[in-house]
């Protein structure tokens, strides 16, 4: 099976290696608590600093999910008022999850074609002064939209926290690390290793924040997540072999810098076909070429072909993503995640033209 789905995806080839590996290692036996492992975890967070070019005072934290992290910024970091501005059924879950905890969070929702930056400035200025953290969706893993993260541009305080989910693009694009105060992720799609991972990156201000509100009624509070960072350790009782493939994989891998680039030629190669064809109707989901995520594509057409597209994918081993929430019959999504080769994409292309 050649998996295109968003989200489990084909995991790097390596990655089976690297799994016997820690079996043999005994890397999957060994205690959180011990030297080993907090050799292992100081390793692994200093070469995704390096991979990823992130700052150096940002601290990244290993948690299960990105939806964890959405509970554990409203945990620990939203003080009074949140406000999720979203254009996907990802955005939407998270505001709603806040909702539960935090009862003055609220959501607003923008055009599926519309940029972060132009609907902010519809946003009046009463409302931004009275939210303490902004909840964004850089890459909206239900509509393939891809947004710019600029802070001065969304015009909110300087006081106001930014967090940004980057659920399907973490490892596969350069983020702009500065632009925002929390960026979190999966594991499962463009860092390319099974599911059961989650990334949380904090930047100084935010551990302000936390420290302020110094809650540590919650399981995941970030407070105690940074006391054993401090001792290169986690808080519960971690997915060690996710940790140690995605070790591995930072040392054998380009840069981010590098995989940024071949994520954009193989969007290239996709964008050329899709412009090209004739032979059946589809487009792109975002008619906005700058609005296009790059690690996801969504398509859209007729129901019937989208189907057909499906059947053929199957009988072929090949996975594709279905539509989501609104577009759930007319449109159908690919995952041109880093893990994916130019071979895979001239392999589906062919399939698609028979």
């Amino acid at each position: 099976m050649l998996s295109f789905y968003p989200g489990p995806s084909k995991v790097y080839p390596q990655t089976l290696g690297f799994i016997q590996e820690a079996y043999e290692q005994g890397i999957v036996s060994i205690n959180h608590r011990s030297a080993r492992f907090e050799s292992l975890l100081k390793e692994t967070l200093e070469n995704l600093h390096q991979k990823w070019d992130i700052p150096a005072e940002y601290t990244i934290y290993f948690i299960s999910s990105a939806t964890e992290a959405w509970e554990i910024v409203a945990q620990s970091l939203i003080e009074k008022k949140s406000l999720h501005l979203y254009n996907g059924a990802f955005g939407k879950k998270w505001g709603h999850y806040v909702e539960q905890i935090i009862p003055q969070a609220s959501s607003l929702e923008f055009e599926l074609n519309e940029s972060l930056s132009e609907f902010a400035t519809t946003i009046s200025a009463e409302i931004k002064t009275e939210v303490d953290t902004l909840c964004l969706v850089q890459s909206e893993t239900s509509n393939g939209t891809g947004q710019v993260i600029n802070r001065k541009e969304l015009g909110f305080s300087t006081d106001c926290l930014i967090a940004v989910d980057a659920t399907s693009s973490m490892g596969g694009i350069e983020l702009p690390w500065s632009e925002a105060d929390v960026w979190l992720a999966s594991c499962q799609k463009c860092m390319g290793i099974p599911a059961g991972l989650g990334v949380l990156i904090c930047s100084p201000k935010a551990l302000e924040r936390a420290e302020k509100l110094n809650r540590k009624d919650h399981y995941n509070s970030i407070i105690l997540m940074e006391q054993n960072r401090k001792l290169f350790q986690t808080h519960y009782t971690p997915n060690v072999l996710g940790i140690y493939l995605l070790n591995r994989l930072s040392q054998t891998l380009p840069s981010i810098q590098e995989i940024h680039q071949h994520t954009l030629e193989k969007m290239a190669i996709w964008e050329d076909f899709w412009t090209r064809q004739s032979s059946f109707e589809f487009d792109f989901l975002v008619g906005k070429q700058e609005l296009r995520l790059p690690t996801v594509l969504a398509l859209k057409g007729e129901a019937s072909e989208v189907s057909r597209i499906f059947k053929l994918a199957e009988q072929h081993l090949i996975d594709l993503g279905k539509g989501y929430g609104t577009w759930k019959n007319n449109t159908f999504r690919i995952a041109n995640f880093p893990s994916h080769t130019v071979e895979d994409i001239y392999s589906l292309i062919q399939l698609i033209q028979a």
